[in-house]
C-alpha cells in the first residue's frame, strides 16, 4: 500500500496503471451490444454515457486540468445511475418517453424524468435491483455528494485548489473512485447484452489491478 504523503512519481505510477486498465474497459466496451430489447438498449445508452464522461476525466487530468476532470465526477456517477434505473426500476412508459428521437417536446418530457434521489429510492424499492450494488452507490453519493457539487458548478473546492493546488492523495483517491464507477458501468454494460458471460472481463478488472480500486472512501476524499 502507498504510505501517506503520496509523490508525483507515486501518483504517476498509479496514474499509468489507470490507463492500462482504461485500455482493458475500452476495449471491452469495443466488442459488446445490448441485447434486441428496448429496456437494454436505452440502459446501454445511459452506461456509454458514464463511460465517455470516465474517458474525459482521465484525459482532462492527464493534460493538468483538473478542475474541468473533477466536474465530471457527478454526471459520470449519475450516468450510472440512470442505467441502473432504466434497466431495473423504470416504468416502461419512461423507458419509451427516454428513447425517442431528440426534439423540443421529447426534451421537455425528458426534464420531468426523476431526478438522482428519487431513482436512487425506486432502485432501493425495486426488489429486483441488486441491492448490494444500490448499496454502493448510496455509500458513494453520500460520502463525496457535497464536493461533487461544488467542482460541477465551480463552487469553494475548485476555487481554493486554484490557489492551493491538488495533492496527489486527493487526485489518488478520487482517480480510484471514479474506476470504481466505472466497474459498476462495465457491470452494467455486460448485463445489458443479455449475456452474463460478459460480466466475466470485469470481475477479472479487480483482481489484476487491485491497486486502482477503493473501498470506498467513507471519509469523503474527494473533499480533502
Amino acid at each position: 500500500m502507498i504510505k501517506l504523503p503520496m509523490n508525483r512519481d507515486e501518483f504517476d505510477v498509479f496514474l499509468n496503471r489507470c490507463l492500462k486498465l482504461q485500455m482493458e474497459l475500452v476495449q471491452f466496451t469495443e466488442t459488446i451490444n445490448p441485447a434486441m430489447h428496448e429496456r437494454f438498449e436505452v440502459a446501454f445508452q445511459s452506461g456509454v454515457l458514464a463511460f465517455e464522461h470516465y474517458l474525459a476525466i482521465f484525459e482532462l487530468i492527464k493534460s493538468d486540468l483538473i478542475a474541468p476532470g473533477f466536474s465530471l465526477f457527478r454526471p459520470q456517477y449519475e450516468s450510472l445511475v440512470r442505467g441502473i434505473w432504466l434497466l431495473h426500476a423504470a416504468s416502461d412508459n419512461w423507458i419509451g418517453k427516454l428513447n425517442q428521437t431528440l426534439n423540443e417536446e421529447s426534451a421537455k418530457i425528458g426534464d420531468k424524468a426523476p431526478n438522482l434521489s428519487e431513482m436512487l429510492t425506486q432502485l432501493k424499492n425495486e426488489s429486483s435491483a441488486p441491492q448490494h450494488i444500490v448499496e454502493q452507490l448510496y455509500e458513494y453519493k453520500d460520502a463525496t455528494w457535497k464536493a461533487l457539487n461544488s467542482y460541477t458548478h465551480g463552487g469553494m473546492h475548485p476555487l481554493t485548489r486554484i490557489k492551493s493546488g491538488y495533492p496527489y492523495q486527493l487526485m489518488y483517491n478520487s482517480l480510484r473512485n471514479s474506476n470504481a464507477v466505472a466497474a459498476l458501468t462495465g457491470q452494467l454494460l455486460a448485463i445489458t447484452t443479455g449475456d452474463l458471460q460478459n460480466m466475466t472481463p470485469i470481475r477479472k478488472l479487480h483482481v489484476n489491478y487491485p491497486d486502482c480500486f477503493p473501498i470506498i472512501q467513507t471519509d469523503g476524499s474527494i473533499s480533502k
